[in-house]
């Protein structure tokens, strides 16, 4: 789901922005609007830990207000601008090749599987139990969800185009460092 998806044009040169198709159906946004509540939450918490990437996501999502083709209203729950639903699939191993390395995506795992979140480049293997949540630099490190024992997996993937940043003109963040962080601790107390 997307509330604006960059894409071109079938043979003009212009670029538009169009919510996704999926975002269109009306048992897809009233169920984004049950979910919103908890979108909100994992949007906070990428402002508290991603704060420069959380805000060049509230910026994109200002500025496309207004410039989205038959856009359906809608209050967008997330910082993110866009929102993947993964349904006991799983997930081959890839890099998202849509996005910036500091635009952290978020992964969100739900249901009553027990798999195992593989990023190979690290050598790295995860508990990826129900109420996981992984902020990872698709771009960058290479990932994957293999086949799991039992139980339903459930994944919510949340990125950013680099595309939709650009269109928008939104600039995108440096990493995030400590310093960072603890900046915000001390604005906060």
């Amino acid at each position: 789901m997307s509330p604006a998806t960059f894409q071109q044009v079938h043979e003009r040169l212009v670029d538009a922005f169009y919510q996704s198709t999926s975002l269109k159906q009306k048992a897809n946004r009233e169920w984004l609007l049950k979910i919103s509540y908890v979108e909100y939450f994992w949007s906070n918490i990428a402002k508290v830990s991603l704060p420069d990437m959380a805000r060049a996501g509230d910026q994109a999502m200002l500025a496309k207000a207004g410039r989205v083709e038959n856009e359906i209203s809608l209050d967008w729950p997330s910082v993110y601008t866009n929102i993947d639903i993964i349904v006991n699939q799983e997930t081959p191993s890839h890099r998202d090749v849509t996005s910036t390395p500091t635009l952290l995506d978020s992964l969100v795992s739900l249901g009553s599987h027990n798999a195992k979140f593989l990023i190979p480049d690290l050598g790295a293997e995860l508990a990826y139990s129900p109420g996981t949540m992984i902020f990872l630099s698709g771009k960058i490190l290479q990932h994957s969800v293999p086949k799991w024992e039992k139980g339903e997996r459930i994944a919510l993937v949340h990125y950013m185009k680099d595309k939709v940043h650009d269109r928008l003109k939104v600039t995108r963040p440096a990493w995030t460092t400590q310093k960072d962080i603890l900046g915000l601790a001390v604005r906060y107390t």
